[in-house]
């Protein structure tokens, strides 16, 4: 390189300096220069960011699609035809008349929940029968195509009647295949017509197919103030063709095969009912009943049941539901034995209640709105019926005690040659003529009304809920006091009705003990008895130990009646001219003798 180049490459070298010496930025050019490319950075960072957004969204709305589609897809593949209506939002019809009202979800097209409208539960809120998504009403049924099909996972389209008061739930395949469950109320009724109509479903129902599964079950809600009480008397009832209805056990959960066809299945509470009523017959079916241990509900009760299916291009299945109270003359009106689901006792108790106590109780009724007087009336009518035996086991009581002194007698002279007592005493009775069972015998007829009333009073309907005097609801206990704790066997409150009973029979105890001279471990057994009731009945209805408090206070003063138009010294003259005449044995008197002498055989043999 010549001297010329290098004087060239310098002098270019000092101008580009110099250059760019004179033109850089003073510092307020530099902020400017610095807010403009910060700005332009949040630009770009915003657009950044919307892109991102929108890339996201756009494949969150592919994914969702492709859920959907997804979902579809395997809906269809595992229902066939009835994918389509696997899918949807549940949404709810009503229809009501005076006495219920029905609420029934488009998700299954079963009843969602029952309300009776003029009853209440024990703290005054509605009474609902059932309710929830936990329930079940559904049908379970196989496909030509193998496809396991269950209602309760298909969305049904509600159609209501112009008045209200027919609801339709229709899965439409076409204009000439549909399943439809068809719901009808009529005025002032608490039941509900339903029709299971099957159309043009010969070719979709499996040809092996006889019969569709009904899978009903339902968790009973606690309605009444004890739920002990409640839970003693929640079970299914049944009853088969032509038959005597049956039960499953309160006590415990159980379950049964039910093997021959079925007219009705009821899921019973305390006081209420929900009946499935078939207007021909359930094939066979199984029933269940099982304890909620958490006690949230009182118990879950369920039944499984077959409905024929014929493959006919149109069929149907129709049923009736009742929703109501346990009310005995209401339930016998349907003339099919329902009204056996109320407890009544059995045997000749049963017949007592049925024939005699229900009849007395709702005549009454009609003319007498206090059920408090009702009860007293129905304790005066039942006494006074009674009366005879009562007078009849007051005089037998009345000769033993005028004859105490003699068989004292009897028994001091012979000792303990009990075979000679036995003998001797059963002489002296013949000889006056006094049977000494005859006071024993009124006692034991008057068993069956008090035995019936015990079945009767906390089942009966009418007195749920009604108040009389310190008592807020006669069908549950009346409490005037809680205590801090509970004693075993007792409870936690005082009921005074139960108190009231127990010391008039310890006072009728006592005056009756008087009367027949019973000395010894008999009298404290009989002063027990009733402190043994108290702690049972404290927590049973206040109704019941109302009557047997009336029922004593009568009795005794029967008593007091019959003891001051009774002559004694009367009696004893009878007595002594009974013995003056011709004694001839009777077969009773014989046997009585037979079994004194083999006794007294015995007894001896035994110090031998």
């Amino acid at each position: 390189m010549d001297r010329n180049s290098i004087i060239g490459l310098v002098l270019i070298f000092v101008i580009i300096i110099s250059f760019a010496y004179l033109n850089q930025p003073n510092e307020t050019e530099l902020r400017a220069a610095k807010q403009q490319r910060d700005s332009l950075t949040r630009v770009q960072a915003r657009e950044d960011s919307a892109n991102l957004v929108a890339a996201i969204s756009q494949v969150i709305k592919t994914d969702s699609i492709s859920t959907e589609i997804i979902d579809t897809a395997a809906s269809n593949n595992r229902l066939g035809v009835f994918g389509a209506f696997a899918n949807g939002t549940e949404s709810f019809s009503t229809i009501e008349n005076e006495e219920i009202k029905v609420t029934l979800s488009n998700k299954g097209g079963r009843v969602y929940s029952v309300q009776l409208k003029k009853q209440k539960r024990s703290d005054g809120s509605p009474l609902i029968l059932f309710d929830g998504p936990t329930n079940d009403f559904s049908y379970a049924f196989a496909t030509s195509n193998s496809k396991a099909i269950n209602t309760s996972e298909l969305y049904f389209t509600p159609q209501k009647s112009a008045e209200g008061k027919t609801l339709s739930m229709r899965i439409n395949l076409s204009e000439t295949q549909y399943i439809e469950q068809k719901y009808t109320l009529t005025e002032n009724e608490n039941i509900v017509t339903y029709h299971l109509n099957l159309v043009g479903m010969e070719n979709i129902i499996a040809r092996n197919t006889n019969y569709l599964d009904l899978n009903w079950e339902s968790h009973i809600p606690q309605q009444e103030k004890t739920f002990d009480a409640e839970d003693r008397a929640t079970t299914v009832h049944y009853r088969y063709v032509d038959d005597e209805p049956g039960k499953l056990t309160e006590t415990k959960a159980e379950k049964e095969a039910l093997k021959t066809p079925i007219q009705w299945i009821s899921f019973k509470q305390q006081y209420f009912n929900t009946t499935l009523i078939a207007d021909k017959s359930f094939d066979n079916g199984n029933i269940e009943t099982k304890n909620d241990e958490s006690k949230k509900t009182v118990k879950t009760l369920s039944a499984s049941l077959s409905i024929p299916y014929n493959h006919g291009a149109s069929e149907s299945f129709g049923m009736k539901f009742y929703y109501g109270p346990n009310h005995y003359k209401t339930l016998a009106k349907l003339n099919i034995e329902l009204e056996r689901i109320v407890p009544m006792g059995w045997g000749i108790f049963r017949w007592v209640n049925t024939y005699v106590v229900v009849n007395v109780f709702y005549f009454l009724n009609q003319y007498v709105s206090s059920l408090g007087i009702i009860i007293l009336l129905l304790t005066l009518i039942v006494k006074t019926v009674l009366f005879p035996l009562v007078y009849r086991s007051y005089l037998s009581a009345a000769k033993m005690r005028i004859l105490k002194p003699e068989l004292d007698e009897i028994k001091a002279k012979h000792g303990d040659d009990m075979q000679k007592v036995q003998s001797e005493n059963m002489k002296m009775y013949r000889k006056a003529g006094v049977n000494p069972l005859g006071g024993c015998v009124p006692v034991l007829l008057q068993m069956p009304i008090l035995i019936a009333m015990f079945q009767f009073f906390p089942s009966a309907f009418e007195l749920r809920q009604q108040a009389f005097l310190w008592s807020s609801d006669l069908s549950t206990y009346d409490s005037i006091f809680s205590l801090p704790f509970m004693i075993p066997g007792y409870g936690n409150h005082v009921s005074l009705f139960a108190i009231l009973m127990t010391a008039s029979s310890i006072f009728y105890t006592v005056y009756n003990n008087q009367m027949t001279g019973v000395t010894g471990q008999m009298k404290w057994i009989s002063y027990f008895m009733p402190l043994i009731f108290l702690f049972m009945l404290n927590s049973y209805a206040a109704g019941l130990n109302y009557y047997y408090f009336l029922s004593n206070l009568v009795t005794i003063a029967q008593q007091l009646g019959i003891r001051r138009f009774v002559d004694d010294k009367a009696l004893h003259e009878q007595i002594q001219e009974s013995k003056k005449k011709p004694v001839t044995k009777s077969k009773f008197q014989t046997k009585l003798e037979d079994i004194a002498k083999k006794r007294g055989v015995d007894i001896n043999q035994g110090k031998k």
